[in-house]
């Protein structure tokens, strides 16, 4: 940290130029002036204090005035500190919100299971930006790259199959959500900074951009892709509001495509983790860490502080002075 003087208003200073023009004048003025009584009736010792006190008032008044000019100029103490953010990667969270994540083969169902494993991401973040996107058959940027944890807690916490058109939005497009996500990591790029994508979603894709497309992409950004797959085993009917999706006669049954989620992952250099692992999250954390962090920006906060509080009290001091010499041992009224 370092530290330094300034003032806001320096031309204010031109004032003490005058300083010694008024010295002058009060000299002349005190020369010229003509006693009412001669010294021989005054108490003995009066003119040597009275010659001492005239003396002193005027470098006191000089000294007065000068503080007020200074503090016209607005003195202050300056100091520069320089902030180093903590060093993170930037982290994209890209979840599924699609009908089939509604599927109860996780307890209480595949989108709670998400949430839960999103916010425990958030939680241990760090230092990192997060972003988070969320899609089905269409693709949404609920916030872009931030630090913020409170404002992304509170759009995870409305993360809900309802968050899209239900009926415009059937189908997953997961090819769609990694371009998407992949280009909020290009937007923001910091050099020294890795830059990772981490989907959960059950995997299945049945809508726009072919997912291994996307993810030769991701991996030419250079991004990590870690994929965490939340299914069970078995087909499972899918229930939205208390009803079967899909025609009566034929509802609709949701999978769990485990071999794309790797696929995924091996175009895009990443890694692929179930759900259902003991330690999937820490392993993510584990390979989170391994990636090259950087601080987001290196800022200098300037800290000022102004001096006129003390020039105040200074001046006070030498007005309070000034009346003491002149009413006390010149024996003039104060005024």
């Amino acid at each position: 940290m370092t530290s330094g003087w300034g003032l806001l208003a320096p031309w204010w200073l031109v004032l003490l130029a005058l300083l010694p023009l008024h010295a002058l004048l009060r000299l002349r003025s005190a020369r010229d002036a003509v006693d009412l009584a001669p010294l021989q009736h005054a108490p003995p010792g009066l003119g040597r204090r009275w010659r001492w006190a005239a003396g002193v008032l005027l470098p006191v008044e000089v000294v007065l005035l000068a503080l007020v000019v200074v503090a016209l100029a607005g003195p202050y103490r300056e100091s520069r500190r320089t902030v180093v953010e903590d060093p993170g990667v930037d982290l994209v969270l890209v979840l599924d919100v699609s009908l089939s994540m509604l599927a109860e083969d996780f307890p209480p169902n595949r989108l709670e299971v998400l949430r839960r494993l999103a916010g425990e991401l958030l939680t241990r973040s760090g230092g990192n930006r997060v972003g988070l996107v969320i899609f089905a058959r269409d693709t949404y940027v609920q916030s872009p790259l931030t630090t913020d944890r409170r404002a992304l807690r509170s759009l995870l916490e409305g993360v809900q199959v309802y968050a899209v058109n239900t009926h415009r939005s059937g189908g997953t497009a997961l090819g769609d959500a990694l371009l998407v996500a992949a280009d909020q990591l290009r937007r923001v790029r910091v050099a020294g900074r890795d830059q990772a994508l981490v989907l959960i979603t059950d995997g299945e894709s049945n809508e726009g951009l072919d997912p291994l497309l996307a993810a030769r992409f991701v991996r030419q950004l250079p991004a990590r892709l870690y994929a965490l797959g939340v299914g069970g085993e078995r087909p499972v009917e899918v229930l939205f509001e208390g009803r079967p999706v899909g025609a009566p006669d034929a509802p609709f049954r949701t999978s769990f495509d485990d071999g794309q989620l790797r696929r995924l992952a091996e175009v895009a250099g990443g890694r692929y983790f179930r759900a259902t692992d003991v330690g999937a999250l820490e392993a993510i954390f584990d390979e989170l860490s391994r990636l090259e962090h950087a601080p987001l920006e290196t800022r200098t906060v300037i800290l000022r502080r102004s001096l006129r509080g003390w020039l105040a009290l200074a001046t006070f001091g030498l007005f309070a002075l000034a009346l003491l010499v002149e009413g006390g041992l010149l024996r003039r009224p104060w005024r």
